[in-house]
C-alpha cells in the first residue's frame, strides 16, 4: 500500500500544477455545509474592464460564475467556475474553483474577499506575497511550485489559517472593482 501511495502523491501534485489557478491555490476548499452562506448581491452581470463576469445562483447556496475575457487582441475566452461563500469570523470569503478543469487536472480552490461598494463589488484575491510567506512560516501543509506555495492542508486547517491571516489587509492583492452591467 505504501508503494501505491508513493506513486499517487507525485501524480496528484503534477495534476494540481496543471490547473493554472491563482498565486495561492489550495487543494481543499474553504466552504463547508456549516459555514456556507448565500448573498444575493453577488448574483448578476458585471464588467471588470477587459472581462465580463456573470454570476448565477444555484439551488444549493452556490454560484455558477462565467468569466469572459474580452481583450481585443485575443479571441474571447470563457472560464466557467463554481463558487461558495464561506463565513470566516466576521468576514465572507468566496471559495472559487473551476467547474470543468479538463482532462488530467484536478480543480484547485482560490479565495477572494468580496465586499459590496457603491460602484459594485470590490474583489480581492487572498494570495499576496505576504500571506504566501505566512504559509511558509507557519508550516501550513504545502509544497512550492514556481515560487508559490500550493496548500494541501485539510479544510479545517485552511479555515483556521485564513481566520488568523487571510482577513489582514496585507493578505489581499489590489482590488478589482466589478461594476454592474446596465439593464435596458
Amino acid at each position: 500500500m505504501e508503494g501505491m501511495r508513493t506513486l499517487w502523491v507525485p501524480l496528484i501534485l503534477a495534476l494540481v500544477l496543471l490547473t493554472g489557478c491563482g498565486d495561492l491555490p489550495s487543494v481543499e476548499g474553504l466552504a463547508t455545509s456549516e459555514n456556507t452562506v448565500f448573498d444575493p448581491a453577488l448574483v448578476g452581470a458585471w464588467s471588470a474592464g477587459d472581462a465580463v463576469v456573470i454570476s448565477q445562483a444555484n439551488g444549493d447556496k452556490s454560484y455558477s460564475v462565467s468569466w469572459l475575457e474580452t481583450d481585443s487582441n485575443e479571441p474571447p475566452r470563457i472560464a466557467r467556475m463554481e463558487a461558495h461563500l464561506a463565513q470566516v469570523g466576521d468576514e465572507k470569503i468566496l471559495d472559487l474553483t473551476s467547474s470543468d478543469p479538463g482532462a488530467f487536472t484536478i480543480p484547485c480552490h482560490v479565495f477572494l474577499r468580496v465586499h459590496s461598494v457603491p460602484e459594485g463589488l470590490d474583489v480581492r484575491f487572498v494570495d499576496s506575497g505576504w500571506i504566501q510567506d505566512r504559509v511558509r512560516e507557519k508550516s501550513l501543509e504545502s509544497f512550492v511550485q514556481d515560487d508559490h506555495p500550493v496548500i494541501i492542508a485539510a479544510t479545517p486547517k485552511v479555515a483556521a489559517f485564513l481566520l488568523q491571516f487571510g482577513l489582514d489587509q496585507r493578505a489581499q492583492n489590489a482590488p478589482m472593482i466589478l461594476r454592474p452591467l446596465k439593464q435596458n
